[in-house]
């Protein structure tokens, strides 16, 4: 396993840049997207979605809680110059239609895997899964590895994070009840959903032989208890894989393909294979 770092600005700076940088993207993504979504009927449900570029292999995004397909609108948009890429809102987020089926890992990535035959979008694919949605992506990863060539977790949600955090006894470790009951219930449905979802990575087994990176935010406005456990156990998901790497990026926050898009992009395109000459 391979760690690197990327060093920020001292952190007071950090946050003010930080904070007038998302409140510049959410009014830009209020106005306009570089991508241009459908919304296509599959299996007789709507489901938004974005296809673009061309290429060999297909780039997945799986966004995460509470998240449609718009954060991946620059990184995508990007890749699409190299490759063709593929993102879309699950169902009960965006434009895509509410669905009764289970909220878990193994039925989101089945759903997901449909979704993509429906489309045409064959594999090989570079799954790109950033919180929750990374660990949709680990398992489908480690359930499907002959359709994967790469693997990216963006500041994904360690499938064991809230019971060590717990047994650490470290605060913060998980969405208030009292908060949680507020959500829309698609993203009830998932966040309780997760401890199942963490039974199935662990029951899928070990990561193929494809390269994986994690990309590890260090600043999540919690302790630093938390950070060091968010950090250690990304790290161990790099460590079990055999062509693993972390990129820890000092003083950025959860949304890494937001606050540094050219970063993000680039670890994924160094997974594509090289154009033919």
């Amino acid at each position: 396993m391979i760690t690197s770092s990327i060093r920020r600005s001292p952190r007071p700076l950090r946050l003010v840049v930080r904070v007038f940088a998302l409140l510049v993207l959410a009014t830009l993504a209020a106005c306009s997207t570089r991508l241009t979504p459908t919304v296509a009927q599959v299996s007789g449900r709507s489901v938004e979605l974005v296809e673009a570029g061309a290429g060999a292999v297909t780039v997945v995004f799986e966004s995460g809680l509470g998240d449609d397909w718009e954060p991946w609108d620059d990184v995508a948009s990007e890749v699409a110059l190299r490759t063709r890429v593929f993102a879309y809102s699950r169902p009960g987020y965006g434009d895509s239609d509410a669905t009764s089926s289970p909220r878990d890992a193994a039925g989101i990535v089945e759903e997901l895997r449909a979704l993509l035959a429906a489309r045409a979008v064959a594999p090989p694919y570079v799954l790109v899964g950033h919180s929750f949605g990374g660990a949709y992506m680990e398992l489908f990863a480690k359930a499907h590895p002959e359709e994967v060539v790469g693997l990216v977790l963006v500041d994904s949600r360690h499938r064991d994070f809230t019971t060590a955090c717990e047994a650490a006894r470290i605060g913060g470790c998980s969405i208030p009840a009292s908060a949680v009951a507020s959500l829309p219930q698609v993203e009830i449905d998932e966040f309780q959903a997760f401890a199942r979802s963490s039974g199935e990575i662990h029951a899928a087994g070990a990561f193929g032989a494809y390269p994986v990176r994690v990309l590890t935010a260090t600043s999540h406005s919690e302790s630093d208890a938390f950070e060091a456990l968010w950090k250690s156990l990304h790290g161990s998901l790099a460590h079990e894989a055999a062509h693993g790497e972390q990129r820890v990026f000092n003083g950025a926050g959860h949304y890494l393909q937001i606050e540094e898009p050219e970063e993000v992009t680039q670890t994924i395109l160094r997974l594509l294979p090289p154009p033919r000459p």
